[in-house]
């Protein structure tokens, strides 16, 4: 389906250019072929911010070439600095957005490549490209829209499914299990791993339905609960170490609660699971909670109850029950800032680099080498450690394509006559490409194939034939696709064990500032910042370095929690020096300070029976933190060492 979906989108956008009358058709139908790609699909709402990427590429490019057209060195300099910023622009981004960064790199590429030699027509050009551009992105929704029957709602919903399904089951296993398998539980980096694929499913999900998009809050939020569940299923394993089997009536309570439900019926019948959870919510609500470990454990219970609620919401909504309309706020958050910085200086220096040995050499095709430059720096920037590999794929199928091309060149396309007998030429191939494309097996090398493939051929109205300007296009195209794979070796991404070092010292300096302000707006950037780095976390991660990056996110926020519970002005004078002892990296200060109110709370009960029920949610969020030092105070003081000793 993709071969087809693929060969068809180029074909249209051909037969538009053709129909328009425009010189260089490859553009639109290499457009085409970028665009459509089996991981990222297309829709309506993808189109959209595929071309907001390309209006700006181009409005960006013609206001350089309207303020330096006298300067080639500059408008080159200026090139490499935009290209930069959407390298950036792209690993800070996320899906559609992401893309629409990387077209806005393209666009202005291929601007420059038009243009450099005649920068007074830059606005005419620019014009141009920019149609021929959005004919590709629009033949190419056409088409999708045309053969796509929900198949990205049938994704969503079975990712929800099962990563609510390894909840439960890992929830209860960890509630229920014996005292002597606590040294072999391990964090649920499983479902971690798949959390991190939500936000890109669930995007795919609203992009072919505007009335899920004005749903969009009730998605986003079913994301949420799944964390939260996530944090409530590491709570009760921290509670686990630290107390050993206290509270089994209570846990087998929960535990029978909790078989009452069938996640299947998350696929079945949504609405009476929906039902189910109210209910066993009421009934958790009657629950005696006695002191701090059974509020932890009821607490985490009613997080996993409140995410089966909400998934089952979603799947409804996804299987077409109505929902009230709840939009939700766009944020942007950066997990690691390193990252987004690296891929927009390898961009920048791809792109100059070649700029100026274009220059400096006089290279007639130089300009559109830049262009490729681009396209495979900016196309793999979000790959990370397996970009390097991902862009020698990438060269090899630029080699090949190129031999392919040349059979197609010189005994083929001669003797094609008609429109008609192209497009079964160019689907001949090109459905045999999309099928290798859409596989797992080297699926860059034939991207390289799909896209290249037009430029290679120079499709255009009319099509010319020369043996020199083929050999030339097809040098251009593989030196300029060198380059882009050089700089991934030259300036290599951060590796797996790297990154994930990185993501927890960057918790650990966060959880210090945090201790050191008590500002009520930190929980929300606190979630929002650590969601992002436990969905960032690289799969080569341990299960022990998954654990730590989890408990570091429940550590700030109980800290968060129990500055808001308390009420006494003595209780948030201990508060503040406990946690004035954290931010300065004193974890041992910090562990006797927060225990100290451990004990003094949990004794108050009994000379003042009356503040038994106002205490218990400090005392709660208390035994959480101690429970979270206890689990990384390792970490905390590796982390201050390397911090007061950086050589």
């Amino acid at each position: 389906m993709f071969g087809v979906r693929l060969a068809a989108s180029v074909c249209l956008a051909l037969y538009i250019t053709y129909a328009l009358e425009l010189q260089n058709s490859f553009w639109a139908a290499t457009t085409a072929a970028i665009v459509c790609q089996p991981n990222l699909g297309t829709s309506l709402q993808k189109g959209r911010w595929r071309i907001i990427g390309t209006v700006a590429g181009a409005l960006a490019m013609v206001t350089v070439l309207g303020l330096f057209a006298q300067s080639r060195y500059t408008l080159a300099f200026c090139l490499a600095v935009w290209c930069g910023l959407c390298g950036v622009a792209v690993v800070v981004l996320r899906n559609f957005a992401s893309y629409a960064a990387a077209l806005a790199g393209f666009t202005a590429a291929v601007i420059f490549a038009d243009t450099i030699a005649d920068p007074t027509s830059a606005f005419f050009f620019s014009i141009v490209r920019v149609s021929e551009i959005c004919i590709g992105i629009g033949s190419t929704l056409f088409v999708i829209l045309l053969t796509d029957f929900g198949a990205a709602r049938r994704t969503f919903t079975s990712l929800l499914e099962d990563v609510t399904l390894q909840l439960v089951r890992g929830f209860r296993s960890t509630l229920s299990a014996p005292q002597d398998a606590r040294a072999t539980r391990v964090a649920p980096k499983e479902v971690l791993r798949k959390l991190s694929l939500f936000q890109a499913a669930a995007d795919a999900a609203m992009a072919d339905s505007p009335y899920l998009r004005s749903r969009r809050g009730h998605l986003l939020d079913a994301g949420a609960r799944l964390m939260d569940a996530a944090l409530g299923w590491q709570r009760i394993a921290l509670e686990q170490e630290a107390s050993g089997q206290r509270g089994d009536t209570v846990r087998a309570c929960l535990d029978t609660l909790l078989s009452r439900l069938d996640p299947a019926d998350l696929g079945r019948d949504p609405e009476r699971l929906r039902s189910a959870c109210a209910e066993a919510l009421q009934t958790l609500e009657a629950l005696p909670r006695d002191d701090a470990g059974a509020s932890i454990l009821a607490d985490a219970t009613r997080d996993l109850l409140l995410c089966l609620r909400e998934t089952a919401g979603s799947i409804a909504l996804l299987m077409g029950a109505r929902a009230e309309r709840r939009a939700a706020p766009w944020t942007i958050v950066v997990g690691d800032p390193l990252l987004p910085l690296l891929s927009g200086f390898r961009v920048f220096s791809a792109v100059a680099a070649a700029a100026a040995f274009t220059i400096a050499t006089e290279w007639p095709n130089g300009p559109l080498a830049i262009a490729f430059v681009a396209i495979a720096a900016l196309i793999f920037a979000p790959a990370g450690d397996q970009a390097r590999v991902l862009v020698t794929d990438f060269t090899i199928g630029s080699v090949l394509v190129t031999v392919i091309g040349c059979g197609l060149y010189f005994g083929v396309m001669p003797s094609i006559t008609t429109f008609p007998q192209l497009a079964v030429v160019l689907a001949l191939v090109l459905v045999p490409i999309g099928l290798m494309q859409a596989g797992s097996w080297h699926t860059p090398l034939f991207l390289a194939m799909s896209i290249n493939l037009l430029p290679l051929l120079g499709v255009g109205n009319p099509i010319s034939y020369d043996a020199s300007t083929f050999f030339n296009i097809a040098l251009t195209i593989i030196v300029g696709n060198i380059i882009g794979t050089l700089f991934f070796i030259i300036i290599p991404g951060l590796s797996p064990e790297v990154r994930t070092r990185r993501l927890l010292a960057l918790s650990v300096r966060d959880l210090r500032r945090l201790a050191a302000r008590s500002q009520a707006r930190d929980a929300a950037r606190w979630t929002a910042v650590m969601t992002r780095r436990v969905e960032d976390l690289p799969p080569q991660a341990t299960d022990a370095q998954a654990s730590s990056l989890m408990t570091l996110f429940i550590l700030g926020r109980a800290l968060i929690l129990l500055r808001e519970a308390s009420a006494d002005e003595v209780e948030r004078r201990r508060i503040s020096d406990a946690s004035a002892a954290l931010a300065e990296g004193r974890v041992a200060l910090a562990r006797i300070a927060f225990g100290d109110m451990e004990r003094v709370l949990s004794e108050r009960p009994a000379t003042q029976p009356s503040e038994t029920l106002a205490g218990l949610p400090s005392l709660v969020q208390i035994r959480i933190i101690t429970d979270a030092l206890d689990a990384c105070s390792d970490l905390l003081k590796a982390t201050n060492g390397q911090r007061a000793n950086p050589g």
